[in-house]
């Protein structure tokens, strides 16, 4: 909602700027529940960390390949867009 707010210029980047650096700053905050998962299942992790390694490692390469091809698809679509409005204007 607020990239399409920022996009459609209904909301300018200074109003948000503050907040957006604060969070930024404080980023390390947002992991300390996870470190204190494992902390509580460490059990588990002994038991089963090499599955879960690779089950995690498995998983961010599948989205890194996935945003891979969702970012190029949208590559050639503009590309195609603009070709399309520059023979159109021709």
């Amino acid at each position: 909602a607020v990239l399409v707010l920022l996009l459609s210029g209904r909301l300018q980047v200074g109003w948000v700027k503050d907040g957006a650096n604060w969070m930024l700053g404080e980023l390390v905050l947002f992991f300390i529940p996870c470190v204190v998962a494992v902390i509580n299942y460490m059990p588990l992790f002994r038991r089963e960390g090499v599955q879960l390694v690779i089950a995690v490692t498995a998983g961010t390469v599948l989205v890194m390949a996935a945003t891979a091809l969702a970012v190029h698809a949208g590559c050639r679509l503009e590309a195609r867009l603009v070709r399309a409005r520059s023979n159109g204007e021709q």
